[in-house]
């Protein structure tokens, strides 16, 4: 199995690490590679994405389609699907 070294890491993210592996009851070591497991699964949604479940579950959207145009051209570069 591979190991790394983590340089440069906070005092204070350690501390918080290892006060949620003792709560967790998993060593630091254990707690840091579920840490660490679970932000690779992660999925980053887009914008689009998200406004359009968060739309779904408030109903029909306040802005109108130049609002719209102008949240997209806002996105500096990145992609958004509305």
């Amino acid at each position: 199995m591979a190991s790394i070294t983590l340089k440069g890491l906070p005092d204070s993210l350690k501390e918080q690490i290892e006060e949620t592996a003792d709560r967790e009851r998993r060593s630091l070591n254990q707690q840091a590679i579920y840490l660490l497991e679970r932000a690779v699964r992660e999925e980053v949604e887009s914008f689009g994405r998200t406004y359009r479940r968060f739309r779904e579950n408030r109903g029909p959207s306040p802005l109108k389609g130049k609002d719209l145009e102008g949240l997209r051209s806002e996105g500096r570069g990145r992609e958004v699907d509305l």
